[in-house]
């Protein structure tokens, strides 16, 4: 069930339909039922009920979004349905505007976790294909306008009305304690040509990622349980990376001379990443792995 479960309406004009429009109502997704006068006092109540025109004016925050009077007369302090609807996206639009442009930093939040930014964060953690994040996302953001949440604040009260909210929020969680776990553990190195080393040992593939939003122009990150091809057991694994974003280099210095080392070391032609041999232990000290990329990069 989503966060609206029924949609009422009397009078079909192009105020009702702007207001559907603007909170994304479908009918594939929600029964639409015309009533004949105004809704029950039950439902104006219930905000998984969206009344438009048939009730509850001034009751936005409870998906009443009317502009007449108790007597059918027009409220003339009251603004048409539509901009009623159109006023709650607004304010999405700006708590977005705001992010975009740094005027707001993503965990700041009212109320407790998880922010929208954090929970549409978590969505993208767990979902790979870019026209199903973009499905996904769509639905959060559909949730977010029709329950009238405040889009500046916690989004826990909607997550079991959207699919998979809560698993969302919880990977988030997750990724940022790894996150905060990896930039805490990292050793920093300068190497000889000025350049920022991070050195880590973690199971997480997301460690260089972490590393780069620290500062780092190269990670050297070791995964002392990294998961064979089958799935069944382990091995020590290296990945040396650089940040491309940010510095002209490659790993190819260092990975020459690793490989000179330990056959099996490789990388795409690209030079932005490199690693031991797959499938097997690299027998090589983390030690030694430092000094010749600090020497080398």
């Amino acid at each position: 069930m989503g966060v609206v479960r029924e949609v009422l309406f009397g009078k079909v004009d192009l105020d009702t339909i702007a207001t559907a429009l603007v909170l994304g109502l479908r009918s594939e997704d929600v029964v639409f039922r015309a009533i004949a006068g105004s809704a029950s006092s039950a439902a104006l109540a219930d905000s998984s009920v969206v009344a438009i025109e048939v009730g509850g004016s001034g009751r936005t925050a409870e998906n009443n979004f009317d502009h007449h009077s108790s007597n059918g007369s027009l409220a003339g302090l009251n603004l048409s349905a539509a901009a009623q609807a159109l006023e709650r996206l607004a304010r999405l639009i700006r708590y977005v505007d705001e992010l975009d442009r740094g005027d707001r930093r993503a965990e700041q939040v009212e109320g407790g976790y998880p922010s929208l930014s954090q929970l549409i964060s978590g969505m993208l953690l767990v979902v790979e294909s870019p026209n199903l994040r973009m499905e996904k996302g769509l639905e959060i953001l559909r949730g977010v306008v029709q329950s009238g949440i405040d889009p500046y604040g916690s989004m826990e009260p909607i997550l079991d009305n959207i699919p998979n909210a809560r698993f969302y929020a919880a990977t988030k969680r997750e990724h940022d304690r790894k996150f905060e776990e990896v930039c805490e553990s990292a050793t920093w190195y300068t190497t000889h040509t000025g350049h920022k080393l991070a050195v880590v040992e973690t199971e997480w593939f997301g460690a260089p990622g972490a590393l780069y939003g620290k500062g780092a122009d190269i990670v050297v990150a070791l995964n002392p349980e990294m998961r064979k091809a089958g799935g069944t057991g382990t091995y020590r694994k290296f990945t040396l990376a650089v940040n491309r974003s940010v510095c002209d280099l490659t790993v190819t210095p260092a990975l020459n001379e690793l490989a000179r080392l330990e056959q099996g070391w490789g990388g795409p032609d690209h030079g932005g990443i490199c690693g031991s041999p797959l499938g097997r232990d690299s027998g090589l000290e983390m030690e030694t792995i430092v000094q010749i990329v600090v020497e080398k990069l």
